[in-house]
């Protein structure tokens, strides 16, 4: 497998844990020139573990939609399961954090995580989260930024000119 394949492989993939897979790698961002408009999508493993998906001819990136609608590893059906456990442990937050101080808020979080068998996420993703259960979407803002620029540089560095 050449070098920029290689750096456009899961983690799970990388680390032999082939059926844990989602097939995405990650999530990206941009200008679609045709359209004139910023579309999203999600950045597909390129380990040969997925060659028999039907997405893996999509190219690139594809959209989240298609990602759901018409992968076949075994990885993203579970992944799709924590997606939609994740949404559903926000939602209850929400509908019982009005009135409750920030912390009180966090200790809702992490248990309705925990209840559905979740990780708790890292430290500013988690208070990013609480956050947002009160309306307040500027942490999570600014943590999406910082990865979009984490992301343009990691692509800087494997396909920028060599040093």
């Amino acid at each position: 497998m050449d070098e920029s394949k290689r750096s456009q492989r899961s983690q799970a993939c990388v680390y032999g844990e082939h059926d844990d897979c989602s097939h995405s790698c990650g999530a990206t961002a941009g200008l679609n020139p045709r359209r004139l408009r910023l579309e999203g999508g999600l950045t597909l493993c390129k380990c040969t573990c997925h060659s028999s998906c039907p997405i893996t001819s999509a190219g690139m990136t594809i959209p989240l939609a298609t990602w759901r609608e018409s992968c076949s590893c075994p990885g993203a059906a579970r992944q799709e399961r924590e997606d939609q456990a994740r949404m559903e442990a926000f939602q209850a937050v929400r509908a019982r954090g009005a009135g409750r101080s920030q912390e009180e808020i966090r200790e809702l979080y992490i248990a309705e995580l925990r209840s559905r068998g979740l990780d708790i996420p890292p430290e500013e993703a988690l208070n990013a989260g609480v956050a947002a259960v009160t309306g307040n979407y500027f942490p999570s803002a600014r943590l999406l930024g910082r990865s979009l620029a984490d992301v343009a540089k990691l692509i800087g560095r494997v396909f920028g000119p060599s040093r």
